[in-house]
């Protein structure tokens, strides 16, 4: 995700929230001085832009320049006050943000610093213009704060400012605004559990818990296997996890927490259940203690999770002759039984309830997978408790609801308590507990065949990755036993075992369940094998209890190597209960590049059968030991069809996604397969789309890919860039675009010459190319469909012509150019006097996809270059589809309305099929000016040269942005008059005016069949006398526009 994905997200979220009817009209964040440094601002700051105060250009600048910042968002809009240095750190964040309003000085206005603060005070009155009731963050998130007291903003310096009479304000601002406290509002917000704080929730937090809970499993090791079990602190044992929450939470001071560590033993993890509320403890391990039950809680985060480890194995390794035997204790059988059946209850639970979103199916599930083991053991008065809470990203408990899927991180367990021991009759044993942090994403997905909506669910556990089985061997019998058997398995020649044959460490025995495995040393005897773990007892497998041993590599060099060992059913009672299946089916893993993987081919895999492939259920334990074992992956790395769903469900906000487009999305099948039937080469009609902003050559790039293409290649040309007069605006014709590709195609499968054919789609100016690929994709005749394949849209920039005035871009700017639907952007123009670096990094970061190249004039000549724009696959690519999504959720919730309710060209006028080009930032108004009489050439681009658009003291702009039309103007050097083409762009004061009879036409080469390149003059008769301009702009005055013809000649009449 990139920064500007993550800031129109939460932009997106607040400006939701501002549609209320209760809520404020604005909200205000001032960072810095002009704030007194507040930290609700900086927080609310912090939370609008990640990673921002990291980023690479933020160290560059002192932090002062860098807090110069006002920011006002509103239901429709954001106002951002910044300066020219700290402008280039919020570019990523903010370039593409519909409705942004920048208030930003040049380089040279802002060396004087008394005009600076001037036009900083000026910008935040502009801001607040016709906002009653202002929003200001008065506490942290999770903090309470003092009593909020307006009068305390008005100590603030900029505040202060904003009453003084120079600027017009209207007095003091908690007088003229109703200043209101919005942290509640705010509080919400900074709860979702969105793309980038799942991010921080596993970089950061998940991170520090698996770190401290792995500090506590080294501390347990070490304190057990040093003092006898009666000597053994609590205390100490949970220390890593206390210190790490109670440190933790100071940073969170008054925050409640309804769930708490704990680390409890023995029969005093019945106080699981209600930590806290019942009596004290024991401070030390009892000497017969089998179990302990721990509970991990990150500080300010929703992750937490329970286990429970044992003291005592849960198995009896297998009898050797000459060799001390140990046996298993039936309570320690039991308990782990118990435990096995809680973490199978638990991922029974979250699977259920991810498909139903039920939480009372998931506990039925739940219950339904323990109860028959105390059923078949008598177990009437045993307890079982199933919990499945839901927490927001700050770690706040929320009200669950059924069929909602909550963007909360869910937390599912299991407790068996009063475990009644088999050993002493009335003893209680304590109680089992399992747990687990989940997060379900869900996606609407739109099936293109039946038309039907339905919704998609992915998972992901969060702790997963905490080890399920622990064994400590706290009784002196059993480390004894370990010391000698290790001593004995690597000794000499054994009469039963054999010789020795390999002894290697770094490998990992796994059974079939996903997180069952185990690391530790290998040693291989002709005899049998032995495994010895890090916890716990070590796990022998003679010969004779083996059906077969078979080795997998992959057939590549420096991959996973793995034994598979399939076991007699005898084996069950001589390895620990966390590798038991159905199969008997085991595991052992060698890294590649170790001792144990060198001696593995060395010495043992001569004697054993090579696989050349695996089953279903071995190649799923493969694949998930390759991840853990040599990706090393994170949960994220690891689980990328969830990831992929919560994007898409956080960007498409319950809008539909095509199921074909899905799976490619989530890496299900490539993007080749996910669109049509392919068809063959001759049969296929590849569409490439030429647009671009105004005045920036996009007619010379289009001519230039035509006519440099390959001579084998046969096009069609659509230009929808003529004029219709009267001038009812640009527009682009969706009935006229689908009978236009209707005729190439047909026109195309008539004809037998084994060229290729290529449409080129040229259009108008700020045309929505969402709409444009709707109207191929979607063509009413399902064979045109079918053999349409858009390849590459290519738009043409002028860096001269993208801004209006001072920091405010050209109309739509960012939505032409949304990431996803260019694959090609040419800059038009390299002078040293446009600011073609800073366009070009505004470019990179609105649309991160594209390829950029540099062509002056539009004059293609590199053939790489014309490569890359005539690719056939570009636009298909799964990265731009996914950025599609992003940039447009909406773009096929209303397809098979396309043509049912089309938009009109504006104010409901034109064709009933035309669109309206994209504004969404200040209406960008039109205004058609009809006349008779002629117009001088000379006059006429002297006078279209001084309309420039500027800003007033309220931040509207006025004044003309672009002039189109025919008019009649007399030949330079005659008295005979003719029918000119006018185009006039006021952003890089470009003027073309052309006779209508010389208008620039295709070359004449033999590869461009037909086109619509030509202007229609058939609504125009020359003897009419008439003409036509049509001026798009701001504010526009029809009398001030009438003035303006009206210098360009002395004899013009309106009509």
């Amino acid at each position: 995700m990139t920064p500007f994905d993550a800031t129109r997200l939460r932009v997106s979220a607040i400006q939701a929230l501002l549609c209320s009817q209760t809520a404020p009209d604005a909200l205000v964040c001032i960072l810095g001085l002009d704030s007194r440094y507040s930290s609700e601002a900086e927080e609310l700051f912090c939370f609008l832009f990640p990673s921002i105060r990291k980023a690479e250009p933020s160290a560059q600048l002192d932090d002062d320049i860098i807090d110069d910042v006002v920011i006002a968002i509103k239901s429709d809009s954001i106002h951002i006050y910044c300066n020219p240095l700290n402008y280039r750190l919020l570019l990523p964040y903010i370039c593409g943000l519909s409705g942004l309003i920048v208030h930003c000085l040049s380089d040279i206005e802002y060396e004087d610093c008394d005009f600076a603060e001037e036009f900083k005070i000026n910008s935040f009155v502009r801001m607040l213009q016709g906002c009653n009731e202002i929003g200001i963050p008065h506490r942290v998130a999770n903090h309470h704060g003092t009593h909020f007291d307006k009068f305390d903003i008005e100590k603030w310096p900029l505040i202060q400012a904003y009453a003084m009479d120079d600027f017009r304000s209207g007095g003091f601002f908690t007088l003229v605004h109703h200043v209101v406290d919005c942290s509640s509002l705010l509080s919400s917000i900074y709860g979702q559990l969105d793309p980038i704080s799942m991010k921080k929730l596993l970089s950061t937090d998940m991170v520090q818990l698996a770190q401290h809970w792995q500090a506590m499993c080294s501390v347990i090791s070490t304190e057990t296997k040093g003092k006898p079990m009666g000597k053994v602190l609590i205390s100490r044992l949970f220390e890593p996890l206390s210190t790490y929450y109670d440190y933790g939470m100071i940073k969170y001071a008054g925050m409640h927490r309804v769930k708490k560590p704990f680390l409890l033993c023995g029969s005093d993890t019945r106080g699981c259940i209600s930590y806290g509320e019942k009596g004290d403890v024991r401070t030390h391990i009892s000497p017969d203690c089998l179990h302990m039950v721990v509970q991990a809680v990150s500080p300010g985060a929703p992750l937490s999770c329970s286990r429970t480890y044992f003291f005592v194995p849960d198995f009896s390794p297998d009898s050797v002759a000459d060799h001390a035997d140990i046996e298993c204790n039936e309570d320690a059988r039991l308990l782990s039984d118990l435990y096995n059946r809680t973490i199978s209850a638990v991922n029974l639970a979250m699977e259920v309830f991810s498909s139903s979103l039920s939480s009372q199916q998931a506990e039925q599930a739940a219950l339904s997978c323990i109860k028959p083991l105390l059923v078949e053991r008598n177990f009437s008065q045993v307890n079982i408790q199933f919990s499945l809470e839901a927490y927001d990203c700050l770690g706040c408990l929320l009200e669950t609801k059924d069929g909602e899927n909550q963007s909360a991180v869910n937390v599912a367990g299991v407790i068996i308590s009063d475990i009644p021991s088999l050993l002493e009759r009335g003893s209680n044993l304590g109680a089992v507990m399992y747990s687990d942090c989940f997060v379900l994403s869900t996606v609407v997905v739109l099936n293109e065949e039946t038309g039907k909506k339905e919704d998609k669910t992915e998972m992901v556990n969060l702790t997963a990755n905490i080890p399920q089985f622990r064994c400590f061997l706290a009784a002196e019998a059993a480390r004894v036993y370990c010391g000698s058997d290790r001593a004995w398995l690597l000794s000499g020649e054994d009469k039963c075992w054999g010789p020795l044959l390999m002894h290697g460490k770094q490998v990992t025995l796994a059974g079939t369940a996903r997180n069952s495995y185990m690391s530790g040393e290998l040693v291989v005897r002709t005899g049998g094998i032995a495994f010895l773990p890090e916890f716990g007892l070590p796990v022998k497998i003679p010969k004779a209890k083996m059906r077969a041993m078979e080795l997998y590599d992959g057939d590549k060099a420096n991959e996973l190597a793995v034994l598979v060992i399939t076991a007699t059913p005898c084996i069950v009672a001589n390895i620990p209960l966390s590798l038991r299946n159905e199969n008997n089916l085991l595991f052992i893993a060698f890294r590649p590049k170790t001792n144990a993987y060198r001696a593995l081919f060395n010495q043992v895999a001569s004697t054993t059968h090579k696989l050349a492939s695996l089953s279903t259920q071995q190649q799923e334990v493969y694949d998930h030991l390759v991840d853990c074992l040599l990706g090393a992956k994170s949960v994220q790395e690891a689980n990328p069809r969830f990831f992929s769903s919560l994007n898409l469900n956080w960007h498409l906000h319950r809008n539909p996604i095509l199921s074909c487009h899905l799976d490619v999305i989530m890496g299900s099948i490539s993007s080749e397969k996910s669109f049509r039937k392919p068809l063959k080469t001759h049969e296929k009609v590849l569409v490439t789309i030429v647009t671009g902003i105004p005045a920036s050559n996009k007619e010379t790039v289009a001519k230039c890919i035509v006519e440099f293409s390959s001579e084998n290649t046969r096009w069609v040309v659509y230009s929808g860039t003529k004029h219709v007069l009267p001038s009812t605006g640009l527009h682009f014709s969706i009935k006229k675009c689908q009978d236009f590709l209707t005729s190439a195609v047909r026109s195309h499968h008539s004809t037998i010459d084994g060229k290729a054919l290529q449409v080129l789609l040229l259009l108008p100016d700020l045309t929505d190319i969402c709409t444009v690929v709707r109207t191929i994709e979607g063509h009413p005749e399902p064979a045109v469909a079918a053999a349409l394949a858009i390849g590459s849209v290519t738009t043409a920039v002028d860096p001269a012509a993208t801004f209006l005035c001072n920091r405010v871009v050209v109309p739509s700017f960012p939505e032409v150019l949304a990431s996803g639907w260019v694959n090609v952007i040419v800059i038009t123009n390299t002078s040293a006097t446009a600011p073609v670096k800073l366009v070009s990094r505004l470019l990179h970061e609105i649309c991160p996809l594209a390829s950029q190249i540099f062509a002056d004039g539009g004059r293609l000549s590199e053939s790489k270059d014309l490569d890359v724009i005539l690719s056939e696959a570009v636009f298909s690519e799964t990265c731009n589809l996914q950025a599609r999504y992003f940039s447009r959720p909406d773009w096929q919730a209303n397809t098979s309305k396309l043509l049912v309710t089309p938009l009109k060209t504006h104010a409901g006028e034109g064709e009933a099929e035309s669109l309206q080009t994209l504004v969404k930032q200040q209406k960008l108004e039109s205004l058609v000016l009809q006349f008779t009489g002629d117009l001088d050439i000379r006059s006429l681009t002297d006078q279209l040269k001084t309309l420039k658009p500027f800003s007033d003291d309220q931040g509207m702009l006025h004044g003309v942005y672009l002039v189109r039309g025919l008019v009649r103007c007399a030949r330079p050097g005659s008295n005979v008059s003719a029918i000119y083409d006018v185009s006039f762009c006021s952003a890089n004061d470009d003027v073309c005016i052309i006779a209508a009879d010389q208008h620039n036409k295709w070359p004449v080469l033999e590869k461009v069949v037909f086109d619509e390149w030509s202007i229609d003059l058939s609504c125009h008769s020359v003897a009419a006398d008439s003409s036509s301009l049509e001026f798009l702009g701001y504010n526009l005055k029809k009398g001030d526009l009438q003035v303006f013809l009206q210098q360009c000649t002395s004899a013009v009449s309106m009509i």
